[in-house]
């Protein structure tokens, strides 16, 4: 089915699914020895963002003779009418069904993702558990992908979720799955099975496969069914590669909307509740010089005005200071801000301050994790109160003046003293910074929930309990202004342990749940229909008694350790044994000891050695760069501002960027105005943006040939250059077609606008005087139209004096009493506002109900009215200067519409009134409520 059936206007945001962002290389997917499709189970603003996402898809695809295409969860809309119409989702790139491809790889990354997961297989028809697949050859006509999981919620548990995978990408992949690649690829060659397959996949490090190992008889420890297979499975580990993070610019906004860089993985910290610390073991430094030119060639690349450096703990990178500070020097010219995650407090001092914002000041968050110094050191936060205050002081010296701050309850050995001690420690904040100013806390509370393979993964807590200690702190902080407390649901909570501290036996209540309509279980608006469906499906299982034990908190280490049996209690076996994370069992259950003993434990990438097992050949060693001197921070500039020249140009919007929407679309020209290097000016104020005006936004999915814009430069330049420059960082789609200098003090596009004249087609359901009812609502002495105002607020205007011209210019088909094209000339008020196609379907509707009602009751017995389908075929507006606003006829309008709409002539020239105008056809398709409407072009007059 041609990808415009299925992606149109009438889906939500649908410029998400038209793939082809900037960075995007045409492949050869039919010649390639090996077809991936990395998906991420999160809807396209979330997955596209993913940093792990990006750079894997991009080293796949600079691995000769394999491709990698994309794919994420669609909304609900694309996902119904991909079912309706019996069609497999599609990668954003090539557009092929998912099921054609190889191998199909999902992130797994939350333990409750998997629901997401299992809709994504059904909707690529492919089988939902993997001994449904059969053992047909991957190059085999009809044979499904190799479904595989990769991610951190995969590496550290992976089986409640092993039954729907072929098998599991453990630990880093930039290394492994080309090695996997590899693998595949001689197998395709060689027509092994699927079974055959997987079983040399195995024998590659990292590679998991769940059906080559069965379940004791208690359900939890597992064996290998050949002696050939490792008992245990040791994670991957590879080498940070920043260069691969510049790949792609999405057309539309996304949740992290800005270059990111990867400046350190692994973290050493110890914080005994942390699973991505312990998995992520060794701490791995990138080079300096490699981060910034990583960083500056990515902002050259992507245009973006924001960037970020990612690490788990971005403090813990000696070279942040020099890396910020020469960052900023090099861009200090490109109007760029710098983001940093959540930080340890510790180390956040000035220099750090320094280098964080950039044009305007972004957010800063810090995690102390607990409330009181003997919980901080259960945890081996390694954090004291004067540490905490001093750096929020630092931050209120250099202009911050609002902070966001997370803490965990239900951490072990935590009393109600811990507790308030969050309510205390804000206090304590805000009455030892009053001196500096107001200073506002925005508090995040989590519930603790214990991750395999840490020390706290022997502990939980009831719900029960969650409750009481939420309201606890509720109750205190009712007594502080300023501070603003947002509590994580238990419920959620509940449910994340359930699943993630599972065995096999859960792949069943996965299964039943998503069928029971669980998904998008992240997400705080699905969570009443998520916990239904979730317990709904435990107790389906038989598993209810198990869920409500876990409820009750009946893992408890305090509670193991009061019985002075806490080492038996840590050595019963754990479903994820075989998970080799190079941390050894023993020295977690010692760590809990300690923590239990409130001993903190150093971190070892700038301490001594803990011997927690991780260093050696298998993983490597802790990778520290020293920190490079401070280059001198060169004085910042504000964006410049100066109007010196204004450039109007012509450009047109066809094929899928008529899918875009007019922010994204505007999103997209800034960015490709800072690739460009053109002198830009910016406005003032927090956030500065280039000074970019479009005359009108179009209606989303209007194709146009003819919009206008005006672009403000800093120091002059030649309206040839800058349309020749500007164009090369558009994609297809967007074309330029003009450029002129006009006067800086003329007055804007939007207040030139006279007419909009659209040409369209309608097709009623059945007979329609269409004549009749385009006389109706001429001679019709009012047309009201409700809708909203800025405000949300109902509003009813009569819009009849804006309606100028409508009338049929033909029948259209073969019985034209179904279906007629039309023109609507409609004027433009000072504030802007016209009439729109949509509206004219409206009342023509009503003003061919009760005729094509009647005729259609005499044909078939229905007496409802006509629903009219709106194939829209172009538009165009007359821009004038204020005499001719007042003077010009509506005539000389008219002819002027006639000639260029029914190709008398292609280009128009009037001297002093009219300087050009033309009229291109293409085609497009719209959704709108009732109203089919098939866009094709635009254009717009301009004096």
């Amino acid at each position: 089915m041609p990808f415009d059936a299925l992606v149109d206007a009438g889906i939500n945001r649908p410029a998400r699914y038209i793939g082809h962002e900037l960075g995007v290389v045409p492949r050869d997917w039919t010649g390639a020895q090996v077809r991936w499709a990395l998906t991420y189970p999160e809807v396209y603003e979330v997955g596209a963002s993913n940093l792990g996402h990006i750079i894997l898809y991009s080293i796949l695809n600079a691995v000769p003779g394999q491709v990698c295409d994309r794919a994420y969860l669609p909304a609900s809309d694309l996902a119904q009418r991909l079912t309706e119409k019996d069609q497999a989702l599609f990668g954003v790139e090539s557009r092929w069904p998912l099921n054609s491809f190889d191998i199909l790889g999902f992130s797994l990354s939350y333990e409750l993702g998997a629901t997401n997961i299992l809709e994504m297989l059904a909707l690529c028809h492919v089988p939902i558990r993997a001994h449904d697949r059969g053992d047909l050859p991957l190059n085999a006509p009809g044979a499904p992908p190799l479904i595989f999981a990769g991610g951190p919620t995969a590496t550290s548990n992976p089986e409640p979720y092993a039954p729907f995978f072929d098998f599991i990408a453990l630990g880093d992949g930039e290394e492994l799955l080309p090695e996997i690649g590899l693998v595949v690829a001689q197998a395709k060659a060689d027509g092994l099975t699927r079974s055959q397959l997987l079983r040399d996949l195995a024998q590659v490090p990292g590679v998991y496969v769940p059906s080559l190992y069965e379940t004791g008889e208690d359900g939890i420890t597992l064996q290998p069914i050949d002696a050939d297979l490792p008992q245990r499975l040791l994670r991957r580990v590879a080498t940070p590669m920043p260069h691969y993070a510049m790949g792609l610019v999405p057309h539309v906004e996304t949740v992290h909307d800005r270059l990111t860089v990867e400046i350190r993985r692994g973290c050493t910290r110890g914080c005994r509740f942390c699973q991505p610390g312990m998995l992520t073991r060794p701490a791995r430094d990138v080079e300096p010089e490699a981060v910034i030119e990583a960083v500056e060639a990515g902002m050259e690349r992507t245009g973006y005005s924001d960037f970020s450096l990612l690490s788990l703990s971005c403090s813990d990178y000696l070279a942040l200071p020099a890396v910020g500070v020469e960052l900023r020097n090099r861009l200090a010219d490109r109007n760029v801000t710098l983001q940093l995650p959540s930080q340890r407090v510790d180390r956040f001092d000035e220099d750090i301050a320094h280098i964080l914002g950039g044009a305007r000041q972004a957010g800063l968050t810090f995690a102390p994790e607990a409330g009181t110094q003997r919980l901080r050191d259960i945890v081996n936060k390694g954090l004291t109160d004067e540490d905490l205050l001093q750096g929020i002081r630092t931050a209120m010296q250099n202009g911050y003046r609002k902070v966001k701050l997370y803490f965990m309850i239900g951490l072990p050995g935590e009393t109600d003293a811990d507790v308030l001690g969050i309510a205390e420690t804000c206090r304590m904040l805000q009455d030892c910074c009053r001196d500096l100013g107001r200073l506002s806390l925005n508090i995040t509370i989590s519930n603790f929930t214990p991750k395999p393979h840490t020390p706290f993964q022997w502990h939980s807590v009831s719900t029960e309990e969650f409750l009481r200690r939420q309201q606890l702190l509720r109750d205190a902080g009712r007594r502080l202004r300023g501070v603003r407390f947002n509590f994580t649901d238990v419920r959620l909570s509940a449910m994340e342990d359930f699943v993630g501290r599972g065995d096999r036996r859960l792949a069943p209540v996965i299964e039943a749940a998503w069928r029971a309509g669980a998904g998008m279980d992240a997400w705080f608006e699905a969570l009443d229909r998520t916990y239904e469906a979730w317990t709904g499906a435990i107790a389906a299982a038989g598993l209810a008694g198990r869920y409500r034990d876990m409820e009750l908190g009946s893992w408890s280490a305090v509670a193991a350790l009061e019985r002075h049996d806490l080492q038996a209690f840590c050595r019963q076996p754990l479903p994820w044994d075989h998970i080799d994370s190079g941390i050894e069992k023993q020295w977690l259950a010692d760590d809990l000891q300690q923590a239990l003993a409130a001993t903190v434990v150093p971190d070892c990438s700038f301490e001594g050695c803990s011997s927690c097992g991780v260093c050696g050949p298998d993983l490597g060693h802790n990778v520290v760069v020293p920190p490079p001197s401070v280059p001198e921070a060169r004085p910042q500039r504000a964006p410049a501002s100066e109007r010196i020249c204004r450039i109007r140009f012509r450009f047109s919007k066809t094929g899928a960027m008529a899918l875009l929407s007019h922010l994204d679309l505007v999103r997209l020209f800034e960015r490709a105005l800072r690739r460009s290097g053109l002198p830009v000016s910016f406005t003032g104020g927090f956030h500065p943006l280039p000074r970019l005006q479009l005359a009108l936004a179009l209606p989303l999915g209007v194709e146009a040939e003819g919009e206008w814009m005006d672009l403000e430069f800093t120091e002059s330049v030649d309206p040839q250059v800058a349309q020749e420059s500007w164009q090369a960082r558009l994609p297809p789609g967007l074309r330029l077609l003009s450029a002129e200098e006009v006067p800086v003090s003329s007055p804007s596009l939007s207040q030139r606008i006279v007419f909009s004249r659209w040409c369209f087609t309608l097709r009623a359901q059945s007979s329609a005087d269409w004549e009749g009812a385009i006389a109706q609502m001429l001679g019709a002495e009012e047309l009201i139209w409700e809708d909203t105002d800025k405000k949300g607020r109902p509003r009813r205007r009569d819009v009849r004096s804006l309606l100028k011209t409508l009338r049929l210019i033909s029948g259209d088909g073969a019985d034209a009493t179904l279906s007629a094209r039309l023109e609507l000339i409609a004027a433009v008020d000072e504030q802007g506002r016209s009439l729109k196609p949509a509206q004219l379907c409206h009342w023509l509707s009503e003003r061919l109900g009760a005729r094509a009602g009647a005729l259609a009751s005499a044909a078939n017995g229905v007496g409802a009215p006509a629903v009219l389908n709106f194939i829209q075929n172009g538009t165009s507006r007359v821009y004038a200067t204020d005499p001719f606003r007042s003077s010009c006829p509506d005539s000389l309008v008219r002819e002027v519409h006639r000639l260029l709409f029914n190709r008398v002539f292609t280009s128009i020239v009037l001297k002093g009134v009219i300087h050009s105008a033309s009229f291109q056809p293409s085609g497009f398709s719209l959704q709108f409520p009732s109203v089919r409407c098939a866009v094709q072009s635009t254009d717009r007059l301009l004096s």
